[in-house]
């Protein structure tokens, strides 16, 4: 689990999940980058999956030591009282210990580059962005793509719940071009 910032003159940040297996590759639009706004993904994804289901996905939820998740007791406790995952902490300055996360963001900055607003994002957008990115084949897939592999690990029912769509091969774009107001 990691953020992405937007540029200085909008506060709105991308919490990112990435699921190393099947490079999988999740983000949620957050109006800023505080502690409550990442608690409030957990809770929105606790309640769009079942507790069983959040639980069964992020048992092991691996992180920097960003602010933003400084009260691993809220992201841990569950809508239900319960508790929901396990929040764990690189060794400070490592954040190659977040199983490939770094890369992925890569691929989203081939869409919004360092340097941009996301003021005008919505979660549609991020949507979008986050379909191609799990539509794209890699060689450490054997050619696969992280979509396909997280419906033969997950099934469909879950990934319609994380609102993921596949995207044709021959339509992937990772380019500014994707997100409307980019053009």
């Amino acid at each position: 689990m990691d953020t992405v910032h937007s540029s200085r003159v909008s506060r709105k940040t991308l919490l990112t999940l990435y699921f190393t297996k099947e490079k999988l590759f999740l983000a949620f639009l957050m109006n800023r980058c505080t502690k409550g706004a990442v608690r409030l993904v957990f809770d929105h994804l606790e309640k769009r999956l079942g507790t069983y289901k959040f639980l069964s996905l992020f048992e092991y939820t691996l992180t920097d030591r960003g602010s933003e998740f400084g009260d691993p007791d809220a992201l841990e406790t569950g809508i239900n009282g319960f508790q929901r995952c396990s929040l764990y902490y690189c060794d400070p300055m490592r954040s190659g210990q977040k199983g490939g996360v770094e890369n992925v963001h890569t691929m989203l900055r081939m869409v919004l580059p360092k340097g941009t607003s996301f003021e005008f994002l919505t979660q549609w957008d991020v949507n979008r962005i986050v379909d191609h990115i799990n539509s794209t084949p890699r060689e450490s897939l054997n050619g696969k793509t992280p979509y396909e592999l997280a419906l033969e690990s997950f099934g469909e029912d879950t990934l319609k719940a994380l609102q993921l769509r596949r995207i044709a091969p021959d339509e992937v774009n990772l380019t500014p071009k994707l997100i409307r107001y980019n053009r």
